[in-house]
């Protein structure tokens, strides 16, 4: 049996439904029915919540692994970090007592992106952001590797900008490819950046659990592209006239830009973002790239 926490998120979702296609028992923490329906038929449901040692314990009993994706974006920096960081450390408490043989973090290329822009499987347990959401993450991972150290058998993925089809919907940043062919945002920075489609950041997961090592990173990364690139091949392919403007990197979007072109200002004052992803390659982990990954996209949101 495998748990997944945020399994009727974004990600999360994505990932629950690639597991039950591959035929493997899936259980789901989650904390309401009426967002359960994104999950496939046959996936037990069970109540935890990621700030309740006993009801994260009592759901694992009998798991083998632990996927832990259940996280927060805010907006108050001290629900983040309860979420991002007290949740963790409960959820790999829970898996310890539980005796689960491997747990799978879900963590960000945030958490370990350096100034210059790169982004390593390598990296030192910091981020070069200071927004809570990335701090949070990155003070995660530090919990993880010192539960590491402990003996319990543990490893990270780090997806990059995750995007396309997921039962959950147009979350994510579906919803600024979106917002910007509608005409909606007109403006971003055109900090390059990596993308990743949520299907294929589902499969990094499972090779994480099946092949991975406890310990180590696995960057997810399908492809760097520009901001500007990617919303302008997006609107080409839903065939709409509107266009942003690319600003240049180190821009300060206006007060009111939504959270994920925000994303576009903060990566921008860093260095243009480059990747290090040897390890997940290793696994197996062959994600598909922008273009192609673009056009699965904008033929998903029109048929929804």
């Amino acid at each position: 049996m495998l748990l997944v926490t945020g399994a009727t998120g974004y990600v999360g979702s994505a990932l629950v439904a690639l597991l039950t296609d591959a035929g493997l028992p899936v259980r789901a923490t989650i904390r309401s029915e009426a967002r359960a329906s994104v999950l496939p038929e046959g996936v037990e449901r069970v109540v935890a919540d990621i700030g309740d040692e006993e009801s994260l314990v009592a759901a694992m009993r009998g798991c083998e692994g632990v996927f832990h994706l259940a996280a927060s974006l805010g907006p108050l920096p001290e629900d983040t970090r309860r979420s991002n960081v007290d949740g963790t450390a409960r959820v790999l408490a829970a898996a310890a007592r539980a005796g689960v043989r491997r747990v799978v973090f879900t963590s960000s290329s945030a958490a370990i992106v350096a100034a210059d822009g790169l982004v390593s499987e390598q990296a030192p347990n910091e981020t070069a952001l200071v927004d809570p959401y990335s701090t949070s993450k990155a003070e995660a991972e530090g919990l993880v590797f010192a539960a590491v150290a402990e003996g319990l058998d543990a490893c990270i993925v780090n997806p990059v900008n995750v995007y396309g089809p997921s039962p959950y919907g147009s979350g994510s940043y579906n919803g600024l490819f979106l917002a910007a062919a509608q005409g909606e945002v007109t403006e971003i920075v055109d900090a390059p950046v990596g993308w990743v489609l949520a299907e294929d950041v589902a499969r990094g997961h499972l090779l994480a659990f099946e092949k991975g090592e406890a310990g180590r990173r696995y960057v997810l990364c399908g492809e760097v592209a520009p901001f500007g690139y990617v919303l302008g091949r997006f609107a080409e392919l839903v065939r709409s006239t509107r266009r942003v403007t690319a600003l240049p990197p180190g821009t300060t979007l206006p007060e009111d830009a939504t959270l994920f072109a925000r994303r576009s200002e903060v990566y921008g004052k860093l260095g243009a973002v480059h990747i290090d992803d040897a390890q997940a390659r290793a696994l197996g982990f062959a994600p598909r790239g922008v273009d192609e990954g673009l056009s699965l996209t904008a033929a998903w949101l029109a048929e929804r």
